[in-house]
Formats: C-alpha cells, sequence, structure tokens
C-alpha cells in the first residue's frame, strides 16, 4: 500500500485523517484487499497527514515519512503461513487417523 495513494484519498476527503488506520480501514475505502497477510506499507509518493497506521510492515521510506508527518506505526504480528500450512496438514491428518480408527473399532466389533 503506498502512502501516496492514501494521501489521495485524504485529500479527496474520502479518508478521515484521524484515528488509526488498520486493514479493515483500508479495505473499507477500496485501497486494501481482503489478503490474509494484511497490509504491508510502502513510502512511494508525497505524505503529509499526521496518521497512525497499525500495519503488518512497512518499509523504511514508508515509516521515515510518516514519523516526519508526526505520525506513528505499530507493526502487528503475523502468524509465519509455512507455520499454520504445516499446523493444518497435522490436523487433517490426526483427524484422518481417529476416522479410520473409530470405523476399525466398529468393524472389529460387528
Amino acid at each position: 500500500m503506498n502512502l501516496g495513494a492514501i494521501q489521495k484519498l485524504i485529500d479527496a476527503g474520502k479518508l478521515e485523517p484521524n484515528g488509526t488506520l488498520d486493514h479493515e480501514a483500508l479495505k473499507a475505502t477500496g485501497l486494501a484487499r481482503g489478503g490474509r497477510d494484511g497490509v504491508r506499507l510502502l513510502g512511494k509518493g508525497d505524505f503529509s497527514a499526521k496518521l497512525a497506521f497499525r500495519v503488518a510492515g512497512a518499509s523504511k521510506g514508508a515509516r521515515e515519512a510518516v514519523e516526519k508527518a508526526g505520525g506513528a506505526i505499530e507493526i502487528i504480528e503475523r502468524k509465519d503461513p509455512a507455520e499454520l500450512a504445516k499446523a493444518k496438514k497435522g490436523k487433517a491428518r490426526e483427524a484422518r487417523l481417529a476416522d479410520k480408527a473409530g470405523k476399525n473399532a466398529a468393524k472389529a466389533q460387528a
């Protein structure tokens, strides 16, 4: 997400320059999509609004531009996609094994 695009929305009056902007607020304006990884701020474009951001990441240029304008950036903790996939795979395997054990036990009783 480029800071210049956010500044254009503020200048056009489509985004209020107060409060904290996060992924949900940017989705509501149409700037961000539903990505699972959150929003990463990039420093492209001019930025002069004093805003606080709560995002998944920010480039060095974006951080400098926001702080120069008097704003702040809070980086939220993201979960590693590889770890999430590994955990999901493990749970699915456990569920299959439990289901198979239940079926085998039912056959043994019959």
